[in-house]
């Protein structure tokens, strides 16, 4: 049998461009299974009163173990494999201004301790909880203007920006979603959507915003619930995040539960069962609006008009502000 002359030419070329084409399938095939096992992938659910994990690929369930097996990749990879984030608004503080978050929810940590945001002795000047100038969102963190700020744990920047209150403010979310806000600060060292490790330097402390004298205000987010940040964080020197499993419930994330003068009484939930029955217990507040009286206040939350005065440390002739907040549980 006699080839034709151009297809002896042509033969090599066929030959390559059908191996190229079963080596591009290939490839295929491996990038869609480590894209399917990245663990980046898997979000952290609570299953059968078990901690479990769901692949947002795959929609398959995966137990601790199994999820632990799996091979990591370096932040920057997963943050790359990664499906788009939900709420990645860069232009503002808050991503979740129209999220309606869950009354009870609960919070995983892969690790067990954080960098602190500041390199010298943390001194807390002012706590989460209710102040004079109104509620306290997070907590102030002493230091002179210049000191190195650095990210407590890895994650992504989604907002570097001036807010009218905060300053110049950096914010980072983290793998289980949490976001750490950095305010007041007087220099930027990151810009939107850089990775960061844990202990990167985020910028430089100051007094811009609405700050009286130079410290950094330190907010903990999740869905754009703040949280009291000595809930998550031990603030003792040890650098040890409270517990692997944090439930929160209301008590955790109102400041009217606490005063920013002096330290909390922190009382860890580490499953649902408990933060149920802690729910029930805690106290429930009434904002005050225009027209109420402290009797019709105690009338309708079932008190006498002494249990309401005595659970808000007033009188029965004191002035009602529109706003103010009555403890009526």
């Amino acid at each position: 049998m006699v080839v034709p002359s151009d297809m002896k030419t042509k033969a090599p070329l066929l030959f390559l461009i059908l191996l190229i084409s079963i080596l591009l399938s290939l490839n295929r095939i491996s990038a869609q299974e480590s894209y399917e096992n990245n663990p980046f992938h898997y979000e952290k659910i609570y299953l059968d009163s078990s901690r479990a994990y769901r692949n947002v690929v795959t929609d398959t369930i995966m137990s601790i173990e199994e999820y632990s097996s799996l091979s990591r990749l370096p932040i920057e990879e997963e943050v790359r494999q990664a499906p788009e984030r939900e709420f990645w608004d860069t232009t503002r503080v808050n991503a979740y201004k129209n999220y309606k978050a869950s009354e009870i929810f609960v919070l995983f940590f892969d690790e067990t301790h954080y960098v602190p945001p500041v390199e010298h002795n943390m001194h807390i000047t002012s706590r989460f909880g209710h102040r004079r100038r109104g509620a306290h969102k997070g907590i102030d963190v002493d230091l002179v203007t210049g000191d190195k700020i650095r990210s407590v744990l890895s994650g992504q920047v989604r907002f570097v920006g001036y807010s009218r209150g905060h300053g110049r403010t950096v914010v980072v979310r983290h793998n289980n979603d949490l976001e750490t806000v950095y305010a007041h600060l007087s220099k930027y060292n990151v810009k939107i959507n850089d990775i960061v490790q844990a202990g990167d330097l985020l910028g430089k402390g100051g007094a811009t915003g609405n700050a009286r004298g130079s410290h950094l205000h330190f907010e903990m987010r999740y869905k754009g619930i703040c949280i009291h940040p000595e809930y998550l964080f031990k603030f003792d020197g040890s650098n040890e995040i409270t517990g692997s499993e944090v439930w929160v419930t209301s008590s955790w994330k109102n400041p009217n539960h606490h005063s920013s003068y002096r330290k909390s009484s922190i009382d860890i939930l580490s499953s649902e069962e408990e933060a149920i029955a802690y729910k029930e217990a805690e106290p429930k507040y009434h904002s005050v609006q225009s027209g109420d009286t402290l009797y019709g206040i105690a009338i309708a939350y079932n008190l006498k008009l002494s249990e309401i005065c005595h659970l808000n440390r007033i009188n029965s002739s004191s002035v009602l502000k529109i706003g103010k907040k009555l403890q009526v549980r």
